[in-house]
């Protein structure tokens, strides 16, 4: 039987907190069937047994790979194990969607593109706020703030410390990838400054400088060690501004609220620039109540399914981006240590 006429069969590595996420998503969808999960940790193995009631286990990964039933692998483990795993997979002859970053190596990422090419399989990067109707509400409408000027954006947390990735590879990527979706990351100039805390190897706060080649400038707030949560994006642009707060009800605000310089010829102020401020009405747009991941395994479904070439390099050419955006960051990054 076709995957036309049937739902995916799939399994999942790792059940750790967005695992968990992952796999209630699957069962609820419309496209997937999962059946198997399997983590190394085994309380996360059997506390995944018994969420989700699989009735097939596997002792290890290699044996999931050689199914011959499982159309899929849904990668959800750490960064540092992407690349392997997701090779595994392709060579195995395996769909595969990887939890954010595909891999922290842009060669690596190359690669694990030719390969699925090669094997006509589908690969997904799971850049999931590229799914969340707030931004693709932003995609849309962008035209109505006029001409970009700035981009503020602030992902900051009392988080967890990731061993595998610092902080620019576990949130930046996700502002980057927004960005890069709305207006494209044709970078002029980059600045960074970053932290460690205490002991701990990776850095845990951030601030990203960009300056793009058509003018517009972007500023990247993160960090681990904030005491509260914000995940705000603030585009302003000469007509209007807009706030994208995903922790918010409204999620998008749209401000008909800027400053007009106007030319003045009155004395004593002759050829001077007059500043003035344009003070209007704050709109919030209804969105679709769709949930980002639901929408992305569907993304991907739809890859599965109808083998859409300009879809596959539309999302490759996006993530191979955002990781050489990383790569320069970081890359940056050391060079000032």
């Amino acid at each position: 039987m076709s995957i036309m006429n049937r739902k995916i069969s799939s399994a999942m590595l790792g059940y750790g907190y967005w695992g968990r996420n992952v796999a209630k998503a699957l069962q609820n969808s419309p496209h997937f069937k999962l059946k198997a999960i399997f983590d190394l940790d085994k309380n996360q193995q059997n506390a995944a047994n018994l969420s989700h009631n699989l009735s097939t286990t596997y002792k290890d990964i290699q044996s999931i790979l050689e199914d011959d039933s499982i159309d899929c692998i849904f990668i959800i483990t750490p960064p540092h194990s992407h690349y392997s795993l997701a090779k595994l997979a392709l060579e195995s002859g395996k769909h595969i969607f990887v939890e954010k970053p595909l891999c922290t190596n842009l060669n690596e990422a190359k690669e694990l593109y030719d390969l699925a090419e090669k094997k006509g399989l589908s690969l997904h990067c799971d850049h999931i706020f590229l799914y969340s109707p707030a931004v693709c509400w932003l995609k849309e409408n962008l035209h109505l703030l006029g001409n970009i000027i700035y981009i503020n954006a602030r992902r900051i947390n009392l988080g967890l410390f990731q061993n595998s990735v610092d902080v620019i590879w576990d949130l930046a990527i996700h502002d980057l990838s927004i960005i890069e979706y709305l207006i494209g990351l044709d970078i002029k100039d980059i600045e960074v400054f970053t932290r460690k805390y205490q002991n701990h190897p990776n850095d845990a706060l951030a601030n990203i400088n960009l300056e793009l080649q058509n003018g517009v400038i972007i500023t990247i707030n993160i960090s681990w060690l904030s005491p509260i949560k914000v995940r705000e994006i603030i585009i302003g642009g000469e007509n209007s501004t807009a706030i994208y707060d995903e922790t918010k009800r409204d999620k998008i605000a749209l401000y008909d609220t800027g400053v007009v310089i106007k030319d003045t010829f009155t004395p004593p102020n002759l050829y001077a620039k007059m500043v003035e401020y344009k003070l209007g009405q704050t709109h919030y747009p209804k969105l679709q109540t769709t949930m980002a991941l639901d929408n992305s395994i569907a993304h991907f479904a739809k890859k599965i399914i109808f083998k859409d070439l300009a879809l596959h390099q539309n999302d490759k050419n996006h993530t191979l981006k955002i990781i050489d955006t990383l790569q320069k960051i970081t890359d940056l990054k050391n060079d000032k240590i």
